[in-house]
């Protein structure tokens, strides 16, 4: 019935091929025009999962002490001394550059030069709370004076200065506005602020999540440049398999209508391009040219059957329509799938390439039957261009044959499951961790200087506690001020981490300056009381702005911030755990510690990745069993398409074990990519081998003609595909290397294994939905019989072995 459905919709539109041309034209015009509104941009909160609890606290600390897009600028002096009166100078005015930065919270600005960035010493009559640098030093005794300034601070050394004294940093929290609306103009307006003031005699490093979503930015936005590059390849590709100019031209055309659409779509609804999604044009070209290249192959089939063109289009509409339907159906509802993830950009991702599948089923039920329909049959010499053999991949197609017929099928089976035991035992190396050094690569710039500063600073990420009290006052309890030292001083033990911060580390300066005659003092206060005292006496003394960055005018929330120097979700979910253990002992009931900061975010998102990738595989399984059982009649059909793909599936993981590849957001998605593009292959090659099977009565010979059919086009369309992601691995961006390479190896395994496991799976089980009777084809004596050759060298010729004729 579907089948006949579109052989009538496919009458209609050649009769209508002019109307139907212009419409599918003025669509894609309008789409087009759309499309001019995108904008690239990689947003860090698309990374993250907005409802973890991780995030949710990132919020709430950007609600209360404004921190969230911190930036941390590292200055190397030429000569290795910062305490010098001129490059304390620079230091002086590149933070005063920094300060007018648009979107910059001054309060969060830190630097030797920063005014709220305070020294405490004691006096006759108290304490007196000054900026450790309030003007640039003129001389050396200046310069020495600000040295002994920042070193009687703990808090300071490593973190605003190195240990060493050849690196200062200075540390800033954005906003976006609307003279800096994105993280790439932010970025070049910090660079800018430090530039003004570069006179050659030190060096720049830049740091943080804006320039790290700044740089993707830049990277993503080169990317776009290697889809012409893309289309080359895959119009190279067509032109192999066809050797004309229509079979190149046709689905290229088509499918860059379908590029049209997604991206039209996205300018609509004002959807930004990002790292996840830039590569979908070259997905969405290279799914929508494979279907044509399936349609086109067959039309030629009946071109050479019924030198009719309207006719050869209605029967290879017939024949593929329903086969690319379901393929199509299959793919788009497995991208679809990824709408479940908690992560933006991937749900974006798989939408959009779900709508860019539809929009190729569209254009290419009407479009390729109306462009067709429009051109002049093809000539003799085109004919025998299209159908020249192929030579590697005619042995290749033999070769299959031969593995997966007869004896040789129970032998291909048992070699395919020792590969996915290896790849099993190989994928359990595979770990689960995200980074954004690992994302840019170490030969990036702005990893190189990320790098260059860890090794020097005391770090550039950071880790964040805010501790919550029961009500106004409650960190005034030298309970919980003794905890949060606790705390501070155990994580600053952990490797990697480089500095801790919070109100506890004033408190216990000014105890110790106001007590230095008492030995007997402690480290901090011991009373309610002095605590609230302190506090007072610091804010009315010129320190309450710095103060108010780190605890709540009312004394009931405070933040403790560290830096590090590893961003990995590993070492993210190292420090929360021994946070944990430690606030599980130390801290007084009542008091809640929740945690965010640039390694808890990667570790939420590392968490809500491998519980949405869990559920997606579940989700594509049930997909392509419901799916393709549907199609087919039959659950036994349903799972043997799915088992192709669980080959490849293996391989993919067994591969990243074998090279020390993590699971990130990254390679998450790759598996759903190569399980939805590769289902299409096992669903054309098992409706052509049903297909044969009505005019071929015996199974082995059955299995090689759809082999050299359906079987040849499946590798041009994987190729295809293989060919144009493997250009993103000249990017030199690590993401997309990484994506290009994988994607290419799993066209491949997904292609091949649908060509050899599945063949051999029908050999040995010979199920009934294919139409061989009771599920057992009889083996009666078989003579050899020359049969002539057809245009595709399906029979009688070298491409193929004679028919075997019961």
């Amino acid at each position: 019935m579907l089948a006949d459905a579109i052989a009538r919709s496919t009458r209609f539109v050649i009769r209508r091929r002019w109307m139907v041309l212009a419409a599918l034209v003025l669509l894609t015009a309008f789409l087009a025009r759309s499309a001019r509104s995108l904008h690239i941009e990689a947003n860090p909160d698309h990374l993250v999962p907005q409802e973890h609890p991780y995030i949710q606290t990132l919020n709430d600390l950007y609600r209360i002490f404004g921190d969230k897009s911190l930036i941390v600028v590292g200055l190397f002096p030429h000569d290795g001394k910062v305490f010098t009166p001129a490059f304390l100078k620079t230091v002086a005015n590149v933070t005063a550059q920094i300060e007018k930065v648009p979107g910059v919270n001054r309060a969060l600005v830190q630097s030797i030069a920063a005014d709220h960035v305070k020294d405490i010493r004691g006096t006759a009559d108290g304490i007196e709370v000054e900026p450790v640098m309030e003007t640039p030093p003129t001389d050396a005794a200046g310069a020495e004076a600000v040295r002994k300034r920042v070193f009687a601070h703990d808090m300071y050394v490593g973190t605003l200065v190195s240990k060493d004294e050849t690196a200062a940093s200075i540390q800033a929290s954005f906003d976006l506005t609307e003279k800096t609306p994105d993280w790439v103009s932010l970025y070049r307006a910090v660079q800018d602020a430090v530039a003004a003031n570069d006179d050659g005699t030190f060096d720049t490093t830049y740091s943080g999540i804006v320039v790290y979503a700044a740089r993707m930015t830049q990277l993503t936005a080169r990317t776009l440049l290697f889809f012409p590059l893309a289309l080359l390849v895959i119009g190279l590709v067509h032109y192999h398999a066809f050797r004309t100019v229509q079979g190149l031209v046709l689905p290229l055309v088509t499918a860059l209508m379908a590029v049209v659409w997604a991206l039209g779509l996205m300018g609509l609804t004002g959807i930004a391009l990002d790292p996840a999604n830039i590569a979908t044009p070259i997905l969405i070209l290279a799914i929508a040219a494979g279907h044509a290249v399936q349609v086109l192959k067959r039309f030629y089939e009946e071109y050479d059957r019924t030198r009719d063109v309207e006719e050869a289009i209605v029967e290879a509409m017939r024949r593929v329509g329903p086969v690319m339907l379901a393929a199509g159906v299959v793919a788009a509802l497995s991208f679809c799938s990824l709408a479940t993830f908690a992560l933006a950009s991937i749900r974006t991702f798989g939408l959009l390439t779900a709508f860019g599948i539809v929009s190729a089923l569209v254009i290419e039920l009407f479009g390729i039957p109306a462009l067709r329909a429009m051109l002049p049959p093809p000539a003799a010499r085109e004919r025998e261009r299209e159908a020249e053999a192929h030579p590697w991949m005619d042995a290749f197609l033999r070769t299959c044959g031969r593995l997966t017929t007869g004896r040789a099928a129970r032998r291909t089976l048992v070699a395919s499951a020792l590969l996915v035991a290896v790849c099993l035992v190989l994928a359990l190396r595979v770990r689960i961790d995200m980074s954004y050094r690992r994302v840019l690569g170490a030969t990036d710039p702005v990893q190189i200087g990320d790098a260059r500063a860890n090794a020097t600073l005391a770090g550039t990420n950071t880790f964040i506690a805010l501790v919550e009290g029961p009500g106004e006052g409650s960190m005034e309890e030298p309970a919980i001020v003794q905890a949060i030292d606790g705390l501070e001083r155990r994580l600053r033990a952990e490797p990697g981490v480089g500095s801790g911060m919070s109100y506890v580390d004033f408190l216990r300066t000014m105890h110790q300056t106001l007590n230095a005659d008492r030995p007997d003092a402690g480290d901090l206060p011991a009373k309610r009381a002095l605590v609230a005292q302190y506090l007072f006496l610091y804010s009315i003394s010129g320190g309450g702005e710095s103060l108010d960055t780190l605890l709540t005018p009312a004394h009931d929330t405070a933040k403790v911030r560290f830096l590090t120097r590893e961003d990995s979700t590993r070492d993210g979910e190292r420090l929360v755990k021994v946070a944990e253990d430690v606030v599980r002992t130390t801290f007084p009931p009542g008091y809640r510690v929740r945690y965010t900061g640039s390694l808890a975010n990667m570790s939420a998102a590392t968490q809500s990745m491998v519980e949405g990738k869990a559920r997606n595989i579940a989700q594509i399984a049930v997909i392509i069993v419901v799916v393709a059982g549907l199609l087919l009649r039959s659950v036994v059909g349903g799972i043997l398409v799915a088992t192709p793909l669980a080959l490849t599936l293996a391989v993919n993981f067994g591969l990243m074990g074998l090279f020390g590849l993590a699971l990130d957001t990254n390679t998450s998605t790759i598996a759903a990519l190569a399980v939805g593009i590769g289902a299409d292959y096992a669903i054309y090659f098992l409706f052509r081998l049903r297909e044969e099977l009505t005019h071929e009565p015996v199974l082995d010979t059955a299995l090689r003609r759809a082999l050299m059919t359906s079987g040849k086009a499946v590798l041009f369309v994987s190729s295809a595909i293989a060919a144009g992601y493997a250009t993103l691995c000249l990017s030199g961006f690590s993401y997309y290397v990484r994506m290009g390479a994988l994607i290419a190896v799993a066209m491949v395994v997904s292609s091949t294994s649908a060509l050899i496991l599945l063949p051999a799976l029908v050999e040995v089980l010979r199920p009934r939905f294919l139409g061989i009777g009771e599920g057992i084809v009889p083996r009666l004596p078989i003579v050899p019989v020359p049969q002539p050759a057809t245009a595709l060298g399906e029979a009688g010729s070298e491409a193929e072995p004679p028919h075997l004729l019961q």
